[in-house]
């Protein structure tokens, strides 16, 4: 997919330079609708290099790499997010003052970031989800069904494994499944989480929804939610053998975003339009 001003490749600026960044990097190279025009990094994307294969290293060495997130930006018909909470207000602000589209792939955003994020898409598009897979979306489609269908006779349990690199606990994903869930069963989801980070969480009642997570090697994500009755049990899973599922995801998602209307929007949505066309 080309950019909206008439068939030049699409130029991204990745924000940046951690794991995801290097998939992203990887996923660009590997793309020929898409360039990058540069990458948001405090020590210049040195460790962009590590591992890149040829392609990707003679791409990084076109591209503008630098701590200066507005020069950054500049360059770019959209900006692809992949840092920490800690720099999301200056991303948003930085987007919203240059006018770019802008995917978010960051974890553990909390209530206050969501209502910035928000406020911002009213004015530029923004595409915002906690995993970039199509399988997670289809996931979680499939969880909202089996929780209304199943009813309250069944208790539920959703278990995630990541990487020991992985600070927030449970991952954005093991919640969005656990709100898909509450919200089919009309439930408050603050009301029906269950989480002890040091050991077993109780169950006070069968609404509640417990959330057992394990941190480990370099897993890249694993998620499944279980239902549980006297006399059987359900399980739907989800598991990523390759990280660079996500980025796939993510650069999709930055193509399909350009020339959208203001708004907030979700892999859901992307899933739909991907599932319409089929």
């Amino acid at each position: 997919m080309s950019a909206a001003d008439g068939g030049r490749s699409l130029r991204i600026a990745v924000l940046g330079a951690g794991r995801m960044g290097r998939e992203l990097v990887a996923a660009i190279a590997r793309d020929d609708g898409a360039i990058l025009s540069g990458v948001w990094a405090r020590d210049r994307g040195a460790r962009l290099l590590e591992g890149a294969a040829p392609a990707a290293r003679e791409m990084l060495g076109r591209a503008l790499i630098a701590p200066d997130l507005e020069a950054v930006l500049a360059g770019a018909d959209v900006a692809v997010d992949f840092t920490l909470p800690g720099a999301t207000p200056a991303v948003l602000e930085g987007v919203a003052r240059l006018q770019k589209p802008l995917v978010c792939g960051v974890s553990g955003l909390d209530d206050a970031l969501m209502e910035r994020l928000r406020s911002v898409a009213a004015s530029v598009p923004v595409f915002q989800d906690r995993n970039m897979s199509f399988g997670i979306a289809v996931l979680t489609e499939l969880v909202a069904r089996a929780a209304a269908a199943l009813g309250p006779g069944f208790a539920a349990e959703v278990h995630e494994t990541h990487h020991v690199h992985k600070i927030d606990a449970p991952s954005g994903t093991a919640l969005k499944l656990g709100e898909a869930l509450a919200a089919a069963r009309g439930a408050d989801f603050a009301e029906v989480f269950r989480y002890a980070p040091d050991g077993a969480p109780r169950r006070e009642s069968s609404a509640d929804i417990v959330f057992q997570v394990r941190r480990e090697g370099e897993v890249p994500g694993e998620h499944t939610v279980v239902f549980r009755s006297d006399g059987e049990t359900v399980e739907l899973a989800h598991r990523v053998v390759d990280r660079r599922v996500f980025a796939d995801g993510a650069l999709l998602a930055a193509k399909w975003l350009i020339g959208r209307p203001p708004g907030l929007y979700h892999m859901r949505h992307l899933a739909e339009r991907i599932a319409t066309e089929r």
